[in-house]
C-alpha cells in the first residue's frame, strides 16, 4: 500500500512541475515614452538609434523604451545633426534644433574709391576671395569702382558678372540664380553705385558672392558718390550658389 501511495505522490509532483513549466502568462508591459523634434529649417528626416523612423520634422516618435536614445536629423544641403535624448515613462521629451548648412561663406567689408583722383591708399579694385581692396589694375581684382557711369563693374583683367536682386536684406538666405553671361537672364557686367538692394556676383574663379553697398559718400552729393563701402558674402566652394 505504501508503495502505491509513494508512486501516486511522485506522479502528482511530476504533473505539478510540468504544469508550472508549461504555464505562460502575459509578457510584462515595457515602460515607454515619446519624443517631439522640431528643426530649423523643417523637413529633416528623423532617425532614432540608427533607424529611419519615416518621419520628418516637426513630428513625434512614440513607443520608445525608457532611457537614452540617439537621434539624428538628416536634410539635404545641411550637416547631419546627432544628439541624445532621455525618454521618461509616459512623458514626451521635446527638442528644437537649428541645422547647420554643409557649405561655408566668408563675410568681408571694405571701401572702394573712384578710379580717378585717388591715391594708392584709396584703392578702387576688389579681390573678392581675399576680402581686400586692391588697385583696379591689380591682376587679382575681380571688380572695380569706375568714375565713368559711377558703377561697380567688371575688372579689366578678370570677368565678373552681376545680378541685381529685389531685396535689401543681405542675410535673407536667398541663393544666387545660376550665373549666365552678361546680358542674359538678368546678369550684367555692372551695377549702379546708388542701388540699395544687394546683388550677386560670379567671378572668374567660378565662385559666387552676395554683395551690398552699405554706405557711400563724397563727390557732388547722394547721387554722385566718390566712394562706397561694400559688404559681401563669398561662397568658399566653386560653383555653389547657396547663401
Amino acid at each position: 500500500m505504501k508503495k502505491y501511495i509513494y508512486l501516486f505522490s511522485v506522479i502528482t509532483l511530476a504533473l505539478l512541475i510540468s504544469a508550472c513549466e508549461d504555464s505562460t502568462g502575459p509578457d510584462p508591459v515595457e515602460d515607454t515614452g515619446s519624443i517631439y523634434i522640431q528643426s530649423t529649417p523643417a523637413g529633416a528626416q528623423i532617425w532614432v538609434d540608427g533607424t529611419n523612423r519615416n518621419k520628418v520634422t516637426p513630428d513625434s516618435v512614440t513607443n520608445l523604451s525608457v532611457g537614452q536614445h540617439t537621434v539624428t536629423l538628416k536634410l539635404t544641403d545641411y550637416k547631419d545633426t546627432t544628439f541624445t535624448l532621455n525618454v521618461s515613462k509616459d512623458l514626451q521629451t521635446s527638442k528644437a534644433v537649428t541645422l547647420v548648412p554643409d557649405f561655408t561663406f566668408s563675410t568681408h567689408i571694405d571701401t572702394l574709391w573712384e578710379t580717378t583722383g585717388t591715391t594708392a591708399q584709396q584703392p578702387s579694385g576688389l579681390d573678392l576671395s581675399a576680402g581686400v581692396a586692391v588697385s583696379s589694375s591689380n591682376a587679382d581684382a575681380d571688380i572695380f569702382y569706375s568714375s565713368s557711369g559711377f558703377v561697380i563693374r567688371t575688372s579689366t583683367s578678370r570677368s565678373t558678372v552681376f545680378y541685381l536682386s529685389n531685396s535689401s536684406n543681405l542675410d535673407d538666405g536667398e541663393d544666387s540664380p545660376l550665373a549666365l553671361n552678361a546680358g542674359q537672364g538678368g546678369w550684367t557686367d555692372r551695377v549702379d553705385d546708388v542701388v540699395t538692394n544687394y546683388f550677386f556676383l560670379f567671378d572668374a574663379d567660378s565662385h559666387y558672392s552676395k554683395m551690398k553697398i552699405i554706405n557711400r559718400g563724397g563727390g557732388q552729393g547722394p547721387g554722385d558718390p566718390a566712394w562706397v563701402i561694400v559688404q559681401w558674402h563669398y561662397n568658399n566652394a566653386s560653383n555653389d550658389q547657396r547663401f
